[in-house]
């Protein structure tokens, strides 16, 4: 049975999440991007460099953390 998260630990992921969400917002002005799937990859792999995980997140959590789906032909 998975553990469930109690209150403290779920403030704390949404506070991971909005800082991970307001970082892409700032990538998106400085790279003049729209903000879509292939513009959250982008960001991932820039954020995730050599096969390192972001705040805990791979690759592709992170796309679908922040563009809600995935780049055509991604997997």
């Amino acid at each position: 049975m998975p553990k469930k998260n109690s209150t403290n630990e779920k403030y704390w992921d949404m506070r991971k999440k909005n800082q991970i969400k307001e970082e892409y917002e700032a990538y998106l002005q400085e790279e003049e991007r729209r903000s879509g799937p292939d513009s959250a990859q982008l960001f991932a792999i820039k954020k995730i460099a050599g096969g390192n995980d972001y705040h805990g997140l791979k690759e592709r959590d992170l796309i679908l953390l922040l563009a809600g789906d995935l780049p055509y032909m991604y997997d």
